[in-house]
């Protein structure tokens, strides 16, 4: 026979449940005469497996005392053996569709499970489902499939499904035309007579009731409203999380929305965002960019190294008609010999040593966009004759093919060598320069706009500022000086770069003081203003004050800004530094 109470000592032991909770559901058996094990399915103390788990124990602890002689009448309880076989058979169809249910993820597909199997579980013909709608309190039905009908919607609190949705109590009912609770409007629109009923609520173990199950027409005996209750405990737990897995698959929906939007807008943001600055170069040259932007002109980027051509020809891009398609960038420098025609035109598998699988190129990768072709002039001259063609007549022909292949691109070029010099050197086509030099555009060096400096770096500090989430308010006066006047042979690379090493070393919430600086700033300042002194003949007090200066700087320098230090380090007073700063402007 089976042992309940020893089961749930068994789950006791094993600290499935608690000592409350086993005490508990000891009361509520004794109270109502249901079985112990069956609460704790129903009240979500315990799953399935472990009171599986916990029978099979019991069995082989009852079969050990058997063989032991230990068990009394042993060998009579066939009855009770056919008891077990039934319990462990229910049980085992439980055990079986809770599996089913924790592998469905989607509340739709997990109702539809539960309809199909629930009936062969209670050996009924049909089952039902309605859940709540909040929003206009009612209740709603999943009806089992067979059936011809709408989706049936009736108020919460009307009906057997409204009664036991807002008692949150089982009604287990063997004639429902002689209940007044039953509503016998519903037969004639799902096509189905109903002779008998077992509704029970659908409650998650940690919250309210979402709505009831119920299973009409038992094919042979009685409904026994414990088997229901399991099985919509289970199927409570299991909507549960099927509605979470609904709602992250929701916010994951609008997530994407919200990329693509994100995307869309970083597409369509302003296109010169990250051409700063005020100086009349910069103006001109945006002005330059919107003109040729709408056109499918070829145009020639030129500039020093750093000076930010790669952004011109984002800028252009974004304006283009071509905006919605990709913008493919390639530094032909960064590229050996023997790989520039595979990574421009592509390649087709094992058309060389190494060639695992085919591939695109940027021409045909950029089709319908924009190419853009960073330090062309690395390119050799037999490849640029290829690239000729390919820029003439939309022809590529990818490395081991023997038919060409059509890219639509428009091409945007860059250099910072002097291309008619290659061309006098023969390093580079004079033809393919004309192709190219359609619409030439030249970015301004850095120190021929040394105005935007101060704006470039508050551009930078706040872009830190976002990465990092460390603020540096700003530059002290000394050290922008300094920044102003360094030449930046590296230009705004260089810049970006000085201001991120400074930003790393400035407390945050401060500024970014001389201390911050790289030693090559205030080296080259102070080898420009000796230069400066000894070429202007400057008197004695000038001469005293260029000497004065570089001193108070390196004092600086060497104590990390601390004044005091940096004062007794001059042989001067703390209040005679402050004097010598401000005399210098360096407050």
């Amino acid at each position: 026979m089976i042992d309940h109470q020893f089961i749930g000592r068994l789950l006791l032991e094993t600290r499935q449940i608690t000592k409350e909770e086993y005490a508990s559901a000891l009361r509520e058996s004794r109270s109502t005469g249901k079985s112990l094990n069956d609460l704790l399915l129903t009240q979500g103390k315990v799953s399935v497996d472990e009171l599986i788990q916990a029978i099979t124990m019991h069995v082989d602890i009852t079969l050990l005392r058997e063989a032991l002689g230990m068990e009394q009448d042993s060998l009579r309880s066939k009855r009770g053996a056919r008891a077990l076989g039934s319990y462990l058979e229910k049980i085992s169809m439980l055990f079986k569709m809770g599996v089913l249910m924790s592998n469905e993820t989607s509340m739709s597909s997990l109702v539809d499970l539960l309809l199909r199997e629930a009936p062969t579980v209670m050996n009924a013909e049909r089952a039902t489902i309605f859940l709540a709608d909040h929003a206009t309190g009612e209740l709603y039905s999943h009806v089992g499939v067979g059936l011809r009908h709408d989706q049936i919607r009736i108020p919460w609190n009307t009906g057997i499904a409204g009664w036991v949705y807002t008692h949150a109590e089982s009604l287990n009912i063997a004639d429902p035309y002689r209940d007044p609770r039953f509503n016998k409007d519903v037969d004639p629109r799902t096509g189905y007579r109903t002779k008998n009923l077992l509704c029970v609520p659908l409650r998650t173990p940690a919250g309210p009731v979402i709505g009831v199950f119920q299973v009409l027409n038992k094919r042979a005996g009685v409904f026994t409203s414990i088997d229901l209750e399991i099985l919509a405990s289970q199927a409570a737990r299991a909507m549960e999380h099927a509605i979470e897995w609904d709602q992250l698959r929701q916010r994951a929906s609008l997530l994407k929305q919200e990329n693509v939007g994100l995307k869309q807008a970083l597409q369509q943001k302003e296109p010169f965002e990250e051409i700063v600055g005020n100086a009349r170069s910069i103006q001109e040259l945006r002005s330059l960019i919107r003109k040729v932007a709408a056109t499918e002109t070829s145009v020639l980027i030129q500039g020093e190294s750093g000076t930010g051509k790669e952004l011109v020809a984002r800028a252009i891009h974004r304006l283009s008609p071509r905006a919605k398609e990709p913008l493919i960038s390639l530094n032909c420098a960064a590229i050996p010999g023997e790989l520039i025609e595979s990574e421009l035109f592509g390649h087709k598998k094992g058309a060389f040593t190494g060639a695992m699988g085919e591939h695109l190129g940027v021409f045909r990768a950029a089709h319908l966009g924009t190419l853009f072709l960073d330090e062309i002039e690395a390119t050799s001259p037999a490849m640029q004759v290829k690239l000729l063609r390919a820029i003439q007549l939309g022809e590529i022909k990818p490395v081991g093919e023997n038919v060409s292949c059509h890219a639509d691109v428009r091409l945007l070029a860059a250099t910072n060598r002097d291309l008619s010099q290659l061309i006098q050197e023969g390093l580079f086509r004079e033809d393919l320069f004309y192709r190219i030099n359609v619409f030439p555009i030249i970015v301004p060096p850095l120190r021929d706009r040394a105005d935007d400096i101060p704006v470039l770096i508050q551009h930078f500090l706040d872009r830190f500022a976002l990465q990092s989430g460390k603020v540096v308010r700003a530059v002290d006066p000394p050290a922008l000086d300094l920044l102003v006047r360094y030449p930046w042979p590296g230009n705004i690379r260089e810049l970006k770069n000085e201001i991120e090493r400074a930003h790393i070393l400035a407390v945050e919430g401060g500024t970014i003081s001389v201390r911050c600086l790289s030693p090559r700033i205030t080296r080259s300042y102070e080898a420009m203003a000796c230069a400066k002194e000894a070429s202007a003949n400057p008197t004695l007090k000038e001469a005293t004050d260029v000497l004065e200066k570089r001193m108070v700087i390196e004092a600086l320098e060497s104590s990390q800004g601390n004044k005091t230090l940096a004062a007794r380090r001059l042989g001067l007073s703390r209040q005679g530094l402050l004097n010598k700063l401000n005399k210098f402007g360096m407050t």
